[in-house]
């Protein structure tokens, strides 16, 4: 789905990239699980937005705002929300 989404490739090529021998077969499959074409699922949908959380995540701040520099900041920064570790005195 990313492909037909993202790419300008034919959907022949798709088809044959994802592991598909046969264009007749590739296409009544996706028609299965999907419930429209190669093709016009590439017309009807638009490129993918990542979903909100995400994009909040790629805009958080990597480094602590103030006046410390991350080599005196006693808490390190964490991907999770995980308190980091603090530093011994």
């Amino acid at each position: 789905m990313f492909l037909l989404r993202e790419t300008d490739r034919s959907v022949t090529d798709i088809c044959f990239d994802v592991g598909f021998m046969s264009l007749g077969t590739f296409s009544r499959t996706f028609h299965e699980i999907i419930g429209e074409t190669p093709s016009s699922y590439r017309e009807g949908h638009g490129p993918m937005v990542a979903p909100n959380c995400v994009q909040m995540w790629a805009m958080r701040p990597r480094v602590a705002t103030g006046t410390e520099t991350p080599a005196d900041s006693p808490m390190q920064s964490s991907s999770f929300g995980e308190a980091g570790a603090a530093a011994a005195p």
